[in-house]
């Protein structure tokens, strides 16, 4: 009997634990350094899961030779399912990498952490000889949903017939 009830409660606390009930829509919000980032919730398919469809991150990239912020963003396709807990992404490139975790705090707010390093041209000759990496310290970000742009119906025009009489 006290096993089962276990196990019940078990079964209980597995289930809570899933992923909250995610809504279609945007997720934006700023980082600590006050940096925009944004990730856009969707469903894939007609009946599919829902997932992170595409990420928008700005950073403020600390360069060391010689000292300097560099201000970037980047919009990327994440195309990652939602999983219960932590959800790892990472996004890259030439110019950038991006990678963190985050996880849905309700239905209404992700938060969640984030690093980005870009490649920048060291200033000082033209056309630029060197470049240098700058990276954003790992930070935390809270992001709040709101709804997905909705499809606006314009007033059809009044259309006229021709009608041909004999």
């Amino acid at each position: 009997m006290v096993r089962t009830m276990i196990l019940a409660a078990a079964a209980t606390i597995l289930v809570a634990g899933t992923a909250q009930a995610q809504k279609v829509g945007t997720y934006s919000g700023t980082a600590a350094d006050g940096t925009y980032i944004s990730f856009t919730v969707d469903k894939n398919g007609t009946a599919g899961a829902f997932r992170f469809a595409n990420g928008d991150v700005n950073f403020e990239a600390q360069c060391t030779h010689p000292s300097r912020v560099a201000s970037e963003g980047w919009g990327f396709f994440v195309g990652q399912d939602i999983v219960a807990g932590a959800n790892p992404f990472h996004s890259g490139n030439d110019y950038y990498d991006t990678a963190g975790s985050m996880h849905f705090v309700n239905n209404n707010t992700l938060a969640g952490t984030i690093t980005s390093v870009t490649a920048v041209f060291v200033p000082g000759s033209t056309p630029p000889v060197n470049a240098q990496f700058c990276k954003s310290a790992k930070q935390a970000f809270t992001l709040h949903w709101s709804a997905a742009p909705g499809r606006t119906q314009y007033p059809t025009a009044t259309v006229l017939e021709k009608r041909r009489t004999n």
